[in-house]
């Protein structure tokens, strides 16, 4: 089963130990751990700048603990160890493969 997440995204400031550089969600290359699995960002404006937020739709690549799928839920956002933002759940849905 594959799945998708549609969230607010918050990523945090560079001097909170947020990203540098800002993300492109629509280009489909950006990728993150959240929530103990893999996420592909497929869906946003064409820039998330660090300090702001944005609704995003990301692609579960690798298995997400189910619980913290429902809406509501805050999921962090990590790369390389360390926090760089924060996912807010408001839809979950599945698609088989």
């Amino acid at each position: 089963m594959a799945g998708f997440l549609e969230a607010t995204l918050l990523l945090y400031p560079a001097d909170a130990g947020g990203r540098q550089t800002p993300i492109a969600p629509r280009e489909g290359t950006y990728r993150a751990w959240a929530g103990g699995g893999m996420v592909r960002f497929i869906e946003g404006p064409p820039a998330v700048a660090p300090g702001s937020e944005a609704r995003v739709v990301v692609e579960i690549e690798l298995p997400l603990d189910p619980p913290n799928l429902i809406p509501g839920a805050e999921i962090e956002l990590v790369e390389d160890e360390r926090n760089v933002g924060l996912l807010v759940v408001t839809r979950f849905w599945r698609v088989a493969v």
